[in-house]
């Protein structure tokens, strides 16, 4: 399901949501849609509770920016980030994982998740993640990871993994 902020006329920016928990979920479309509107940026926002259904949301509709969380049913968060990876780059030309993307170019891919542990965080930004925040974390601290995905995609990655 889609929610749009702002009847702007520019091209809105997509967003995917991916939480199991809806209540979780919510909290994290509210902060994709409180960014959009502190950047005056039309957004939809689209919304998955499991990794299967994200990944032909994804498929379809070719969002800017992925919020998942890494433990899903049927498609891991990690999973689903490899497709994104793989599909982004076969369409370029770039077929293998961590190969250079153009910034500007492609899915970005903001991990919230219960896998809270540093080496889980490693292996997310290793595989291509630009931000991963273990739970329980704060709204500020999403909203910033939120933010520095839409407004530098790829060159706002964290800088190690």
């Amino acid at each position: 399901m889609g929610h749009q902020v702002s009847d702007d006329a520019a091209s809105p920016t997509r967003v995917l949501v991916v939480e199991p928990d809806p209540a979780e979920r919510a909290r994290l479309i509210a902060a994709c849609e409180r960014v959009a509107a502190a950047l005056a940026r039309p957004v939809i926002v689209d919304s998955a509770g499991d990794g299967t259904t994200a990944f032909a949301i994804w498929a379809e509709r070719r969002p800017k920016l992925v919020v998942s969380e890494v433990l899903l049913e049927g498609l891991s968060g990690l999973a689903l980030l490899r497709r994104i990876v793989a599909d982004d780059g076969n369409a370029r030309g770039e077929v293998r994982l961590g190969a250079r993307r153009d910034p500007e170019l492609g899915t970005c891919v903001v991990f919230v998740s219960t896998m809270a542990r540093e080496s889980d965080r490693y292996w997310g930004l290793r595989q291509g993640a630009v931000a991963y925040l273990g739970k329980p974390t704060t709204d500020a601290a999403i909203e910033a990871a939120i933010h520095r995905a839409l407004t530098e995609g790829r060159r706002g990655r964290q800088l190690r993994p």
